[in-house]
């Protein structure tokens, strides 16, 4: 059950007192002046959809990468489940060098079967085809899948991690360092907006044959369905990928694609208070975007989508599945 009446009145109740102590000239001046300052501050921070310490936002022209509106994006942030953008990168980095195909079976260790969920609840001893993989971390995020990824082309997820960074600065990511496959808290995993746009770029244009993947609205895997996290691909027509992320320390992020008439906008927004308040921070940004656009279309490049078929550009978005629970609770 939702806590939101109790933390809106103990929100009011640190406002009331917030104002009698400041009131008070001879507090003031002492130690409950804090308190009331930041009493004040955290319930101004709640009428944000982003924490001021974890935000991050960067909207840029997918074709061309000339950005169209920024916000901290070069302040260094924690990725999340976002990493697993780079850990699809270089599965189909290997794919595309014929090592594997979608019908490979990766191995899990047990390493990967205690990796802690988000998960697939994987088994030492199983293994799993390289699609299945790949819908595990497009829709369910699982951490399981990603050190299995990780352990299969790199032989243990540290290498791995060594061969995600060194994939990052060969992009052009200055400021990203990875120090785990899946994105699973780690004070050393740090990114930003300006290099997770990179990266989004690379994974749409340079792997075109793949990249549909991230539109997956759901799948199947024994016996169970799980549905995506990325409830953009039902909010704001165009959406087709392509992550989201969640811990404590990075906040809620997302990474969105967006193809409308020919043209390609990429967004970042990152440190949301909820999952509900981030995507809303990112339609908010996207509509303002393409508002834009349809008063001055030259803002975007437009041309042939390489993913999009031209019947494809113009179908309507698929009607939202019925998802489990409540929205704001999921990554």
């Amino acid at each position: 059950m939702s806590n939101w009446p109790r933390t809106l009145g103990s929100a009011l109740s640190a406002l009331t007192l917030a104002l009698v102590w400041a009131s008070s000239p001879a507090v003031a001046r002492g130690h409950h002046y804090h308190h009331a300052h930041a009493a004040r501050a955290r319930l101004a921070a709640w009428g944000t959809p982003t924490d001021p310490a974890k935000d991050a936002a960067l909207i840029l022209d997918g074709e061309t990468g000339r950005t169209l509106y920024t916000r901290n994006a070069a302040a260094e942030r924690h990725p999340a489940s976002l990493t697993k953008m780079m850990t699809l990168y270089l599965l189909f980095e290997a794919m595309k060098r014929g090592d594997l195909n979608m019908q490979s079976s990766i191995s899990v260790s047990q390493h990967a079967a205690a990796q802690r969920p988000t998960n697939l609840h994987l088994y030492a001893g199983d293994s799993i085809p390289v699609e299945t993989a790949i819908k595990a971390i497009v829709v369910r995020s699982a951490n399981d899948v990603a050190v299995a990824i990780a352990e299969a082309l790199g032989g243990t997820e540290g290498h791995f991690a060594e061969l995600m960074t060194a994939k990052a600065r060969a992009l052009g990511m200055r400021d990203t360092f990875y120090h785990n496959a899946s994105g699973l808290p780690d004070n050393l995993q740090i990114t930003t907006a300006n290099d997770l746009a990179i990266l989004a770029r690379h994974l749409a244009y340079d792997f075109p044959q793949y990249y549909p993947y991230f539109a997956t609205p759901s799948f199947g895997y024994h016996g169970m369905t799980y549905y995506t996290h990325d409830n953009l691909l039902y909010r704001f027509k165009g959406t087709d990928g392509i992550k989201t992320g969640y811990t404590n320390a990075s906040g809620f992020n997302l990474v969105s694609s967006v193809v409308r008439d020919g043209a390609h906008v990429i967004g970042v927004v990152m440190g949301g208070n909820t999952a509900r308040q981030r995507d809303d921070e990112m339609v908010r940004l996207l509509a303002s975007t393409f508002g834009r656009v349809h008063a001055n279309p030259s803002l975007l490049e437009h041309g042939v989508i390489p993913w999009k078929s031209p019947a494809a550009e113009t179908m309507s978005q698929p009607a939202a599945p019925a998802l489990p629970g409540d929205l704001s609770a999921r990554q």
